[in-house]
């Protein structure tokens, strides 16, 4: 986990143990958590053991770490005066996906981020609601509305028609993004022990969602044209499992489209078998190499469709949703109603309205993906000539091979030349994915040619090994 805590200034063993006192204070390093030992964290974050070892001896005499000869130093049990926390569920372990926006941004290039901005259009629409437009949706509604707004439901439904599966409101379940819709699925199907698929690489905000429940996950690798089917064939004839995760549209971070031959096999397999197909879209609408292919759509209850409006038009709407049978979406309707009884109408309703320009939206975000996508790789093709990467055909970010060496331990060093990055083991079940890095290309032109020459100047010197006791703005668990 990399975070930008603790002292800005002061000595640099102050410094370490600030940042590992903060991610105490957050849950983020439970109680009874091991820490690195010394020299494995000083080699993580490229400090000198002796920096570690004062900055750990000044957290036992502080009471926040314990440590016995032969077992380590952990963290403190408790708060403080022996209390246990308030807030101290095991949820808040580790690092998750919601971790840069909570903790604010890493450094003054965040390159960890690939959200994409804002299209004009949705100010444009927000602003056309008027006062009447309002009273009237607080009159017709008392504002719970765990399954949506009906309205938002026939619109999707009809979306989905077109392409040509039948699909009622009833089918249709009105999430607070993807990322919920992912984690009603994960609590509605799944039980401790199940056996989960995912895609190596794959989007972390699932495999967050599948690990949660106490599933068993297990990886099939994904290549330019998506997962390899012919893997997971073998896999389902040995041991079914409960639940095979796919990004079939489009693909996070690696910007594949499932290749159309695959998507029959796929299919095929899932339904001949009892697992659940979970099909994530999130990325519709990013398409901006080829043709946009349609989800992986059926009738029965073992096949479940994740949308967003958070990629094409704005991740701020919060607008996901969930396409299945009635009998699914009625029970994950239950499931959802538990969390908080509906997502925000006023949401909803400008959703309901912008969903009458999604080829609008679709053709601004392809010129727009594609123009960074330009930029980005012909700035590391100057800069950064042996990184490597597959041409994505969606998506807002390029997945790259690093020539040597692990993203972990670059992170760290990038993070002190001012821009932050994600390392590839966490896009990983396994942690496999640890010479890659994602980089995003929806930033203002201005911000991808500082943040490549800062990244150039960072993997110089990590390259070098030269950069022991500079200056250290994170923690690492």
């Amino acid at each position: 986990m990399i975070v930008e805590t603790g002292a800005k200034s002061g000595p640099l063993y102050h410094r370490l143990s600030t940042s590992i006192a903060e991610l105490i204070d957050r849950g983020e390093l439970p109680p009874l958590a091991v820490l690195p030992s010394e020299r494995a964290l000083a080699d993580a974050l490229l400090l000198s053991r002796t920096t570690v070892v004062t900055a750990y001896q000044t957290l036992r005499e502080a009471g926040r770490l314990e440590r016995r000869r032969g077992s380590g130093t952990w963290v403190r049990s408790g708060a403080p005066g022996g209390e246990r926390e308030t807030v101290s569920g095991d949820l808040l372990a580790g690092d998750h996906v919601a971790s840069p926006f909570l903790n604010g941004p890493l450094a003054t290039i965040d390159f960890a981020n690939a959200a994409l901005p804002s299209l004009d259009l949705v100010a444009d629409v927000a602003a056309g609601l008027t006062h009447d437009d309002y009273r009237r949706l607080g009159s017709a509604h008392h504002g719970y509305h765990p399954r949506g707004l009906p309205a938002l439901r026939e619109r999707v439904a009809g979306w989905y028609s077109g392409l040509g599966t039948p699909t009622t409101p009833d089918e249709v379940l009105i999430t607070s993004g993807a990322q919920q819709a992912l984690e009603l699925i994960a609590r509605g199907c799944l039980q401790p022990g199940d056996g989960v698929v995912v895609e190596e690489p794959t989007y972390r905000g699932a495999l967050e969602a599948f690990a949660h429940t106490g599933s068993r996950i297990r990886t099939v690798r994904a290549d330019q044209d998506g997962m390899d089917v012919g893997a997971l064939e073998q896999m389902l004839a040995a041991r079914t499992p409960r639940l095979v995760y796919v990004q079939a549209v489009a693909h996070n971070p690696t910007g594949a489209v499932l290749a159309e031959e695959r998507r029959r096999r796929l299919a095929a397999a899932v339904q001949a078998s009892s697992a659940v197909l979970v099909d994530d879209t999130s990325l519709a609408g990013t398409v901006f190499r080829g043709p946009a292919p349609a989800p992986i759509l059926g009738s029965g209850d073992r096949i479940v469709t994740v949308g967003s409006m958070s990629k094409l038009f704005w991740g701020g709407l919060r607008i996901g949703w969930i396409r299945a049978s009635a009998r699914v979406t009625s029970r994950l309707a239950q499931v959802k109603g538990v969390t908080d009884l509906g997502t925000s109408l006023v949401s909803q309703e400008i959703a309901l309205r912008l969903l009458d320009r999604v080829d609008e939206a679709a053709a601004a975000r392809r010129e727009s993906l594609a123009a960074g996508f330009e930029l980005l790789t012909g700035l590391l093709s100057e800069h950064l000539p042996d990184w490597t990467w597959r041409e994505p055909r969606a998506g807002a970010s390029l997945w790259v091979r690093l020539p040597n060496g692990d993203a972990t331990h670059l992170a760290q060093v990038a993070l002190r030349f001012g821009v932050a990055l994600l390392p590839g083991a966490v896009f990983s079940a396994d942690r496999h994915t640890d010479d890659h890095t994602r980089l995003p290309y929806a930033l203002p032109p201005e911000v991808l040619r500082e943040g490549v020459l800062r990244l150039a100047r960072a993997w110089r010197a990590y390259a070098e090994g030269g950069l022991r006791e500079v200056s250290l703005t994170t923690a690492i668990t």
